[in-house]
């Protein structure tokens, strides 16, 4: 076994040419001790983010560019609080999408092959997120015990019904469209679990920057730092021996992602370190009336509430992203598009149930969830010849 301090170079020569491997949270993690109780300077316990991110879930307003393919990045990824590339390549790729349904053609038949398919890039095997992995929950702000109560119901049912071992190849289920990303690359698919706080009511308080109207603005940094700071304040804790960790952030309706939320996307997510370990991590928050013609499809939600039913799509996004493409390197198309990208606010077939519509039921609560692209990019929807389904 390699020595610690030649692991770390190791992990820091890897970072500097764009080589990670996602070996996830393991037992390094798990041997932090219990002295580290505040923000800490060491490498091997500071949880410190990447300085880019995915490309968000696009706002459902976006606006189509006039510049199409010309004007969008290729790149799956953005430079941390880069709002304005961020809407550019949103715009972009709204306009190719409305190009790729217009010009389809033959691909519109069910069964081809669809435009513009989603690619396995060589090398980024350290992007396939397999093996047993939790979801880590980490609440930022102001967060009532009654409304942690309800996003973690809401939102950890996704989860926990997948039952048994959480593996994503359980049948009829929203995450199962993920099943060939990992199977047509004979890794073993990823199995999710939903991991409870250590103290049900801990929260991290938003004090990074000053509040502008009673909103707390979080930049794409201050998100890593708030999760390195739930771990150094023993809010949340590394994931059990054997599991690999995705850490949510989850803030508050009085703080705001600032560097594009609910102008340009709804959520993202992007991998950090802890040690020797690269671990993703995903951005999602609570909102205010403000913002629900950018993040919900509807106004009346299968569960009554706005922003969580709308975030329950988004956080199923996500997961499909971070367990796919994990290190931004992996699984896109030429267009830097990430599997769930590709079918951002496509919903397929839905129910209507008391002024509500749902595609998706899971442990008797139903949901709205954008549907996924399949990794073979077989066309499954004739109507705009793409390879989205809502579960498998």
């Amino acid at each position: 076994m390699k020595k610690l301090h030649i692991l770390t170079t190791t992990v820091v020569l890897a970072l500097a040419i764009g080589s990670l491997s996602f070996a996830g949270a393991n037992a390094e993690e798990n041997s932090n001790s219990g002295e580290s109780k505040t923000k800490s300077s060491n490498s091997s316990t500071e949880f410190k983010g990447s300085s880019v991110r995915s490309h968000g879930y696009p706002v459902a307003n976006v606006s189509a560019s006039a510049g199409g393919t010309n004007s969008q990045s290729q790149d799956a990824s953005v430079g941390n609080d880069d709002a304005n590339s961020e809407l550019v390549w949103q715009q972009a790729n709204k306009a190719n999408e409305n190009n790729d349904k217009k010009a389809a053609g033959n691909a519109k038949v069910l069964g081809s092959i669809a435009s513009s398919p989603i690619v396995f890039h060589t090398g980024g095997f350290g992007g396939i997120y397999s093996g047993p992995v939790q979801i880590i929950p980490v609440w930022v702000g102001t967060w009532s015990d009654a409304r942690k109560a309800a996003w973690n119901s809401i939102l950890g049912n996704l989860v926990t019904s997948l039952g048994g071992t959480g593996d994503i190849a359980t049948a009829n289920q929203v995450f199962n469209t993920n099943t060939l990303y990992f199977t047509t690359k004979a890794k073993p698919t990823a199995k999710l679990t939903w991991s409870t706080p250590l103290i049900p009511s801990a929260t991290v308080p938003a004090t990074l920057a000053a509040a502008s109207s009673g909103i707390v603005p979080v930049s794409d940094a201050n998100v890593a730092q708030y999760i390195n700071l739930a771990l150094s304040t023993s809010k949340v804790s590394t994931p059990t021996v054997g599991f690999k960790a995705i850490y949510l952030y989850l803030g508050a309706a009085d703080t705001r992602l600032s560097s594009g939320f609910g102008t340009a996307y709804c959520g993202w997510h992007t991998y950090g370190t802890l040690g020797a370990s690269n671990i993703p991590y995903i951005a999602i928050q609570d909102f205010t009336s403000t913002y629900y013609s950018a993040c919900s499809a509807q106004t009346v939600t299968p569960n009554l509430d706005i922003p969580l039913d709308a975030m329950a799509s988004v956080l199923v996004h996500e997961i499909d992203e971070s367990i796919t493409d994990a290190d931004l390197r992996t699984w896109y198309d030429s267009r830097g598009a990430e599997n769930a990208d590709k079918c951002a606010w496509s919903f397929g077939t839905t129910t209507l149930l008391n002024g509500a519509k749902y595609n998706f039921t899971a442990g008797a609560k139903n949901y709205l969830i954008q549907r996924n692209w399949l990794a073979n990019n077989i066309v499954t929807d004739v109507s705009n010849g793409s390879a989205c389904v809502t579960k498998n």
